[in-house]
């Protein structure tokens, strides 16, 4: 008897895990990213292989903070990248990860978060999961 108790404890152990793993591999947790495309979208030409790490074609304009405009997206082999973009000659920074994603350039920090997250503390919310410092 002894001998099923531990496999059904095993059972319900690795249901559990799968379930748990399930949950935190979700598409993206970005809603923003599953609504339709408009032409502000797109991401504006930047140097060669800039976007690599970027599903240019998953990208959305989520707003700007002190003259730099903010991107986010789906990574290629990450769940979100973030982009700000002050001057795409010389002043940009693109960055991918899991969530948060926090990137720092043209004099600020940039945050991505999922959605329903709480706002990192001290930062200026710019769109539902994007952040500014």
């Amino acid at each position: 008897m002894h001998h099923r108790s531990s496999l059904a404890a095993c059972a319900s152990a690795l249901i559990i895990l799968a379930a748990l793993t399930g949950c935190s591999f979700s598409p993206t947790n970005l809603a923003v990213l599953e609504t339709d495309r408009v032409a502000e979208d797109e991401l504006p030409p930047l140097e060669d292989d800039s976007y690599e790490p970027v599903d240019v074609d998953s990208s959305h304009y989520v707003g700007e903070h002190e003259g730099v405009s903010l991107w986010i997206a789906k990574g290629t082999d990450s769940p979100a990248c973030i982009v700000a973009i002050a001057d795409p000659e010389d002043d940009w920074v693109v960055g991918c990860g899991g969530l948060p994603t926090r990137i720092s350039g043209s004099g600020h920090t940039f945050e991505v978060r999922a959605d329903d997250s709480p706002a990192p503390e001290g930062m200026t919310r710019i769109s539902d999961n994007v952040y500014a410092e």
